[in-house]
């Protein structure tokens, strides 16, 4: 059995917003459907709650480490910009500020690949530290 990392990756990106787990028997990467209407979601979480030992949840990694992310994107930028995305990382609100200033600077396609790229590193420690077997 072995997680596709990039499917794994996917899930992360969503994990602020919609809880996923990894089926450990079968390597599958399931996520809480958002048509799902609230029965629906909690008969699915009791029927995971009932064979937990199979399932290893997803961690909420946007909150963890996403100002990580933009942090480190903004210290690989060029001067300049460099500056005026550590700026906009500081205080309330950092995260939407950020955003519009890649947009502003034409970074968005830039920023949305290394974001891409963090995640699937994120994937890959996720399943190194909790031994999972992934192919990319």
């Amino acid at each position: 059995m072995e997680i596709n990392l990039h499917e794994l990756a996917r899930a992360l990106e969503q994990s602020d917003v919609r809880q996923g787990y990894v089926d450990l028997e079968k390597g599958e990467v399931i996520l809480l459907r958002d048509d799902m209407d609230e029965a629906e979601a909690e008969a699915h979480v009791f029927e995971i709650e009932e064979d937990w030992e199979h399932y290893l949840p997803l961690p909420n990694l946007l909150d963890e480490r996403e100002r990580e992310f933009m942090l480190s994107f903004a210290e690989n930028a060029r001067e300049g910009v460099r500056e005026r995305l550590q700026e906009a990382l500081q205080g309330a609100g950092a995260s939407t500020r950020f955003r519009h200033q890649v947009k502003r600077l034409l970074l968005q396609k830039a920023w949305e690949e290394y974001f891409r790229q963090s995640m699937l590193e994120a994937a890959r420690e996720f399943c190194q530290e909790n031994d999972l077997a992934y192919k990319e």
